[in-house]
């Protein structure tokens, strides 16, 4: 076994290390050991640091299915520092990555090993079937390979593969272990090792010679013991989810046919000034500048100013800081629009422009100077916002796109990928073979578990959906090119950006989010709930769990106040396709089970606080609660193991159903729902037959008190109707009666 301390690193022939005590050895002439020859790097690298497997003009992505349209004449080869892997890189929305580098790898000796494991792992095949390195995830893989030869450099002097042995393997283990990383993020950087090994034969200066951990798994030696885990993705609070969808479903429904007029309008605009008449038929500026105050003063309106110039930076900003016109900065480009010349003409002419300061004082400003009218806000009856301006529109367009996002990836259950793939009329409509039902479908591309171009499938959706893809198409259109061809999430109003889908659509998302809470917002109630005192931060992998789990638990909640969760679930699965393609299905069904143990530990935890249940099944509850918490004993006040309470209720778990006026702990034999239904088998019971305040199986929580108080009231308000007969006056104060009863324990607790 060679020692650490013993291995040469001296860089020359049989010992091809390079030593990490000189990063500046590239370019440097050192003497030979042995020869006393004084060499250049330059004259060694023919002998030492070429690949003796690999040709320098081999492709590097040989073996990779490639996208139609590229051009296989510029693929990147193996003698190149930089290799692009966008040719074989199919989803639109990987933008960082497609490129990686061996620029600053110093050590030739790393670097040549660097550019035939990558290689290697893409191309070529091994018996025991493992897949190829994806190339959308070979600048990770690098990275992670550069990270294990800077610890071994560091540890014996050089990166000399010979001189590995396990008892530094051990050492690199230990050390990412003792950062209490989780066990899957410590499989990810032991995984170097392992390729190391099975990638040897195809590496000039060779690999690790024997079995790492003596042949163990990677996942085994991390400590992941091969269950699937618990999904650690954190749900969006319902207050948060609610209120951005509300905002979202306003942006489509009521806000966007303002934004299309306006940018309409100024379209218009640039194409009529564009088509302005030359010379002395034109017509001079005082006299453009006199009709243009004439019409503004007919319509009782102000000149125009910037919305927020201050936010514009250059000259704006420059303006708002000297705080002429009261801070307000001219809309001179607006102003030279409508009047058909350019504004170097009147800043500088001695007539007209003081003719529009006079105007400014006469007629006052207007925020925006656009003539679109702005619609009202249904909920205020106010307009929504001040008139537009061109910077103001290009900020609400992609607002616009980002709530139409908002809805195509929470009410579709589509991957964030998945989302990002849909292209230009990838919106289906048909109907059932009755005629009858309408069958709405977004076209996409499923990516997880298919070959790397993907397969096209369908996702069934709800109308609110399909209302968010025409306004992304309106929106995209103005935008297609070469670059962008049919993709519906295009950058909007780019300099110079590349082509591949929206980028940052997380920073979208937060804008959208703090625009709503600056312009709709007020001191301690932001317009998007805050959690523990801060916005709560999106990831796009939240949405498809969130609605997963509503729909799994909270079937008829309602979405931002108009769309139950029941009849997204109608759409997505239940009565079309079965089960979505992107297996949306199962992850409803495994927030299902999550649901369950998380509601059964509430309300054990509420049993331990005092609160007890009510309801004909509340007794039975209870006492398997108290017999939990006898067997937990914990001390009054400490918290207890959610987990362990979790494992203890989990009989009661797997047969409790939420519900808006009770929680069905479902028993088949003695559900009152199923006294009448022929599926003797059934395992869910029947909600719409529910009744909450007789069947064995209901019980009642604190929560369920609202709804039962709202119906106690309304039979009241009844009870006060004269028409009534006696009859009618009888049952309802019968049933009033029995609601009271039910209650009855809950507002003793209360009291």
């Amino acid at each position: 076994m060679a020692s650490h301390h013993g291995a040469d690193s001296s860089g020359v022939p049989g010992r091809p290390g390079c030593r990490s005590s000189d990063p500046s050895i590239v370019g440097r002439p050192f003497i030979l050991a042995g020869g006393g020859e004084n060499m250049t790097l330059a004259k060694l690298r023919p002998t030492l640091h070429l690949s003796r497997i690999r040709r320098p003009d081999d492709i590097v992505l040989a073996s990779m299915p490639l996208r139609e349209d590229v051009d296989r004449s510029v693929l990147s080869r193996f003698a190149e520092d930089v290799w692009s892997m966008d040719a074989a890189i199919f989803r639109v929305m990987v933008r960082r990555y497609r490129t990686i580098s061996f620029e600053s790898i110093i050590c030739p000796v790393e670097k040549l090993t660097a550019k035939e494991y990558i290689y290697a792992w893409l191309n070529e095949r091994f018996p025991d079937r493992s897949e190829r390195l994806r190339p959308s995830t070979a600048r990770v893989a690098l990275v992670g390979l550069c990270q294990f030869m800077a610890f071994v450099r560091d540890r014996i002097g050089a990166f000399d593969v010979s001189a590995i042995d396990q008892d530094l393997l051990d050492e690199w283990r230990y050390l990412h272990m003792s950062r209490k990383i989780a066990p899957r993020r410590l499989a990810d950087l032991l995984k170097p090792v392992s390729q190391l090994h099975r990638l040897a034969p195809f590496l000039t200066h060779g690999g690790i010679g024997f079995s790492p951990w003596k042949g163990r798994a990677i996942f085994a030696v991390a400590g992941c013991d091969g269950r699937r885990q618990e999904n650690k993705t954190p749900r969006i609070p319902e207050a948060v989810i609610g209120a951005i969808l509300r905002w979202s479903l306003k942006y489509v429904d009521v806000f966007a046919k303002d934004i299309f007029a306006a940018r309409a309008e100024l379209d218009a605009l640039h194409e009529q000034y564009a088509n302005r008449p030359r010379g002395r038929k034109a017509g001079s500026i005082v006299e453009k500048t006199t009709a243009w105050i004439a019409k503004r003063r007919k319509s009782g309106r102000g000149v125009p100013v910037w919305s927020e110039a201050g936010a514009m930076g250059g000259i704006c900003g420059s303006s708002v800081r000297y705080g002429r016109i009261r801070g307000d900065v001219l809309n001179m480009a607006l102003i030279g629009l409508q009047s058909g010349f350019h504004i170097t003409n009147l800043i500088g002419h001695k007539v007209a422009y003081p003719l529009l300061m006079d105007a400014v004082a006469e007629l006052g400003t207007e925020a925006g100077g656009l003539d679109t009218e702005i619609s009202l806000d249904p909920e205020t009856g106010k307009p929504w916002r001040s008139r537009f301006d061109s910077f103001a529109l290009i900020r609400e367009e992609k607002h616009l796109q980002t709530a139409a996002y908002i809805l195509c990836a929470y009410l579709t259950g589509m991957r964030g990928g998945e989302v990002q793939a849909m292209q230009h009329n990838c919106l289906v409509r048909d109907r059932s073979v009755d005629g009858m039902v309408e069958r709405i479908a977004v076209r996409s591309t499923v990516y997880k578990g298919r070959p790397a171009p993907g397969e096209t499938a369908e996702w069934i959706t709800i109308e609110p959906v399909a209302r968010a893809i025409q306004v992304a198409e309106r929106l995209a259109s103005r935008h297609l090119n070469e670059g962008s061809k049919d993709r519906l999430w295009g950058v909007l109003h780019r300099g110079t950006v590349p082509e591949h889908g929206l980028p940052h659509i997380l920073r979208q998302i937060a804008r959208f989010q703090q625009n709503l809470d600056d312009r709709y917002g007020a001191e301690g109630e932001p317009a998007i709930p805050w959690i523990e005192g801060r916005p709560w931060s999106f990831n796009t992998l939240q949405l498809r769990r969130t609605v997963a789990w509503y729909i799994a638990n909270r079937p008829f909640g309602v979405v931002a106040g108009k769309i139950q969760y029941k009849h997204a679930s109608v759409a997505m699965f239940d009565g079309y396709a079965g089960s979505s393609a992107s297996g949306f299905r199962q992850e409803v069904e495994q927030e299902h089970l999550l649901g369950q143990l998380d509601d059964i530990v509430e309300h054990y935890e509420a049993c331990r606080r005092g609160e007890r249940p009510a309801g004909p099944a509340g007794i039975r509850v209870a006492a398997e609660m108290d017999r939990v918490a006898m067997e937990m004993g914990p001390l009054p006040g400490v918290i207890a193991d959610r987990a362990r309470v979790r494992s203890m209720l989990g009989h009661l778990a797997r047969t409790l159903h939420v519900g808006h006026l009770s929680d069905c702990f479902f028993e088949p034999s003695t559900a009152l729902c199923l006294r009448h239904s022929k599926d003797t088998e059934k395992s869910t019971p029947s909600l719409p037959n529910c009744a909450p305040d007789r069947c064995p199986n209901s019980c009642l929580a604190r929560r369920h008190l609202p709804a039962w108080q709202a119906a106690i009231t309304h039979a009241e308000a009844m009870l006060e109707e004269k028409r009534l007969s006696n009859v009618q006056r009888i049952a309802i104060r019968q049933d009033r009666d029995r609601m009271r009863k039910l209650i009855a324990p809950l507002l003793e607790e209360r009291s």
